[in-house]
């Protein structure tokens, strides 16, 4: 698996998230917005976890499901070829999207919580 890829750019959008965070602090007309990327920076560790759990379950489950009924040998192959890509390619794709949407995520929850306290 690439992690040995994704896991230095993951810390490193990590570090530039609470620099990003702190300096938006400092700065006066930017102060609201400092609340928001720290959500977001907090909501990206639960998306980029759930999502690379679910890419290594879903190459995983049809290994396991293949030893257990026995296909022919063509689907086997096919099966095979198709759990590669999910294995290899996979965590890039599901890595990006969980930090998105856990991103998302965050600032979502700093939002709702700042409203309620607003009200």
């Amino acid at each position: 698996m690439p992690y040995f890829i994704i896991l230095p750019a993951y810390v490193a959008l990590l570090l530039f998230l609470i620099i990003a965070a702190v300096v938006t602090r400092c700065v006066a007309r930017w102060r609201a917005a400092s609340g928001y990327i720290v959500g977001g920076t907090v909501g990206t560790l639960p998306g980029f976890i759930i999502a690379n759990v679910i890419v290594t379950l879903a190459g995983i489950l049809p290994v396991l499901v293949t030893q257990k009924i026995s296909p022919p040998q063509w689907l086997q192959q096919v099966v095979a070829i198709i759990v590669g890509f999910i294995l290899i390619l996979g965590p890039f794709v599901a890595s990006a999207i969980g930090v998105v949407l856990g991103f998302a995520a965050g600032a979502f929850f700093v939002l709702k919580r700042r409203r309620r306290r607003a009200a």
